[in-house]
């Protein structure tokens, strides 16, 4: 199969983690035989506006050639930034089109009317929807009910490099609990309810060490908090962690905290990576964590912004007699084998080549 890629988010050396769901694709359907051949790409994050719309003109210039090249099927990663231009080459569709939504963009895209109006004539148009969690199946069925349930497909951004992400043997005879967080750093993403609740577990005098790795435009604020609050010799600050070490991080946690309140939260990768580690994981009741965290079973799940629940599910955790800890590192061990990559990647090519039965 030789599928025509296009995606405006694709890792770079400077920016590695920058759509690396996409390459994780791309390289585990690459494995089964498929050519990507042509390609569009926009390769790491671009700051300079100029440079930024430099970037997306010879991207649609690529879309625009390719279109006209030899291959099996079109690939979408990403849709909201490619609904102009795959509303154009509408007449020239020819081979099927697979959309696959990511959760900010379909969000976006449902708020903005003028999109939106040109969106739905695209998406009357293609094969196939992908989308990462039965969360994002629902809302886009209700926001395109034209859309049958068949035309939509729950694939999860790519999977997990069962490789990369694994459980190392672990210390049992810790003296404080370990909390993790990674993460970019976004007010979004929860690090204000993560030391809130660092707060009340040190108010409570119970010991802990937390692990906080990632980078983004909130990070002097989230220095500024940890200092503020005395929380220095509490928190390890790690900034970017390349991803091959991330399995050292999660293997050293006894929980892996990941409080998101984005309603766009399309899947939770590192909460899946974190459980391949063995690691059990609180978040945020809301889209795409909700879909795999189950409650008192392989982690919790509490209420966005509620630092105090928040709290009170680490400290139930912490409580725990060791077998029922191991049972919750079981579950979440478990759970995380049916997100494996390659498992993965194999149900979506089995659903591609079905658009040719």
């Amino acid at each position: 199969m030789k599928i025509f890629l296009i995606s405006n988010m694709y890792p770079s050396s400077k920016d590695p983690l920058f759509g690396v769901f996409v390459k994780n694709f791309k390289d585990e359907l690459e494995k089964n035989s498929v050519i990507f051949q042509p390609i569009s790409l926009i390769q790491g994050l671009t700051r300079n506006p100029i440079k930024k719309v430099l970037n997306y003109g010879i991207h649609y210039f690529n879309i625009l050639i390719g279109i006209f090249k030899k291959f099996d099927l079109v690939y979408v990663h990403y849709v909201s930034h490619h609904i102009p231009i795959l509303f154009f080459l509408l007449p020239f569709k020819r081979k099927p089109w697979v959309l696959n939504v990511h959760g900010t963009d379909i969000i976006d895209l449902q708020k903005n009317e003028y999109l939106n109006f040109f969106a739905k004539k695209v998406l009357k148009k293609i094969d196939l929807l992908v989308v990462p969690t039965n969360y994002f199946k629902t809302k886009v069925l209700q926001g395109y009910p034209f859309l049958k349930e068949q035309d939509v497909f729950v694939s999860p951004s790519g999977g997990i490099d069962s490789t990369k992400f694994f459980i190392k043997d672990k210390d049992e005879k810790k003296s404080k609990l370990h909390l993790g967080f990674v993460s970019r750093f976004i007010e979004e993403k929860g690090w204000k309810t993560f030391l809130d609740a660092l707060l009340k577990l040190k108010e409570k005098r119970i010991p802990f060490v937390a692990s906080i790795a990632g980078k983004g435009p909130d990070e002097g604020k989230i220095l500024n908090t940890i200092k503020q609050n005395g929380l220095e010799e509490d928190v390890q600050f790690l900034g970017l962690i390349p991803q091959e070490k991330l399995v050292d991080i999660y293997n050293k946690i006894d929980l892996y905290i990941f409080p998101t309140y984005r309603e766009a939260e399309s899947l939770g990768l590192t909460g899946l990576e974190a459980m391949a580690c063995g690691t059990p994981v609180i978040a945020c009741n809301i889209a795409g964590p909700a879909t795999y965290v189950e409650s008192h079973k392989n982690g919790f799940l509490f209420e966005p912004k509620n630092s105090e629940a928040l709290t009170d599910y680490i400290l139930q955790y912490h409580l725990l007699q060791p077998e029922q800890k191991n049972k919750f590192k079981l579950e979440a061990f478990n759970t995380s084998k049916n997100f494996r990559k390659d498992i993965v990647a194999q149900k979506l090519l089995k659903r591609l080549k079905a658009l040719f039965d």
